[in-house]
């Protein structure tokens, strides 16, 4: 039996995830929930059996990290937040996962598969891959993944780079991508296609909904019904409304977690 602790302060966070949990795994018990990082220091304050934490990490009275830190909880963390400015500390306290909300259920399968395969380890060996998963994380954060933090853009007057975190989306049109800001700003890349562009990217950022265009998941503000197969997605506080393929819409449900 797999023994899961839950720090979560949002209800329909905590549905889901207890959800995907109870989908996925057929023998679980829930040891505990908590709220709070008050009630987190008084929960770990004596010895627990716990298999594995999933964690948000803003809870409505602070930073949880504290808490991992001081007390040196020793079990694997799966860290469940809608921010991605994190991943360097939870990386530094166990963390074996960063699922980032929305997240998708298959997102949430993989986390859970690599917790199995850490669990199957004996503590020692579980141990050292805490730590090489730690190495390998810390130098994601310091860019040594492949994964673009911003595109060199030639212009008129020389060349300018342009933040991967400052695009909205990107298009494919006569035979050329163009990215588009968040001060809907227009720039032409050096790369011919949108697939040159997307093996560039992080999946879990970026989804092309349609055969040319490629959105940022951080400036979807909301999400219509366009007709029977199609999506309108709209970006940037409506700054811009795309539509998703008939092809894609199933798909970019499951990335967007619906």
């Amino acid at each position: 039996m797999h023994k899961i602790l839950i720090v979560e302060d949002e209800v329909p966070a905590k549905k889901k995830l207890i959800r995907f949990i109870d989908e996925i795994c057929s023998d679980y018990q829930i040891v505990g929930e908590i709220a709070t990082v008050k009630d987190a220091m008084s929960f770990f304050s004596s010895p627990r059996e716990i298999d594995v934490i999933f964690s948000d990490i803003e809870l409505r009275d602070g930073n949880i990290f504290g808490v991992y830190k001081e007390l040196s909880v020793p079990c694997p963390i799966i860290f469940v937040t809608a921010y991605n400015k994190f991943l360097m500390e939870a990386f530094e306290t166990n963390g074996i996962a960063y699922l980032l909300k929305p997240y998708s259920k298959d997102r949430f399968s993989k986390a859970w598969e690599k917790f199995l395969k850490l669990k199957d380890q004996s503590q020692k060996n579980y141990q050292d891959v805490i730590n090489t998963l730690n190495e390998l994380l810390l130098k994601r954060q310091a860019g040594f993944t492949g994964y673009k933090e911003m595109f060199p853009i030639r212009s008129a007057r020389g060349i300018y780079f342009l933040k991967v975190a400052e695009i909205v989306y990107f298009k494919a049109e006569d035979g050329l991508v163009f990215a588009f800001d968040h001060i809907n700003k227009k720039h032409i890349m050096s790369h011919r296609t949108l697939k040159e562009v997307i093996e560039l990217l992080d999946p879990d950022l970026f989804f092309s909904i349609n055969r040319g265009e490629l959105i940022h998941r951080k400036y979807i503000e909301r999400i219509e019904r366009y007709d029977k197969n199609t999506l309108l997605v709209n970006l940037n506080k409506g700054m811009f409304k795309l539509k998703t393929s008939q092809q894609k819409t199933a798909t970019f449900n499951q990335w967007i977690g619906l």
